[in-house]
């Protein structure tokens, strides 16, 4: 676990480093709006409902300008995601336990579910044009 979640440490510090934006301001865009528009993304393909991550998208926008400074927010949103992270204590994991747990491997379970259901739609739906 400690490899895994210093490896995405340093994954998001060099993606800090290369934007210029800190550390905490990478993090909240990967898992609150980079991850989230992915599963968007797909669900909006399974459901064929493409306009979902064009709404999402939208109301990113709107956030970002309606929000007066991003790094403070993004500090606050940062210490509420750790304050929840280390309420896993309470069923024995610990900050990094709990950070590769919920951070990597729910959303890599998540993307593979979503990408798999969105490849049987359109394997099903080559079959249907097949029949026709």
């Amino acid at each position: 676990m400690n490899e895994i979640f210093s490896f995405v440490y340093k994954l998001l510090i060099a993606c800090s480093t290369i934007t210029g934006l800190s550390y905490v301001e990478i993090n909240i865009i990967v898992y609150y709006i980079i991850l989230p528009g992915i599963f968007i993304h797909f669900i909006g393909k399974i459901l064929r409902k493409k306009h979902l991550l064009l709404i999402f998208s939208g109301l990113i926008i709107v956030t970002i300008f309606l929000i007066p400074n991003f790094y403070v927010f993004s500090e606050n949103l940062f210490e509420k995601s750790v304050v929840f992270l280390n309420w896993f204590a309470i069923v024995g994991l610990d900050y990094t336990q709990a950070s590769v747990v919920i951070c990597v491997f729910i959303p890599a379970i998540i993307i593979i579910l979503l990408y798999y259901f969105n490849k049987q739609k359109e394997l099903t739906n080559e079959k249907n044009r097949l029949t026709e």
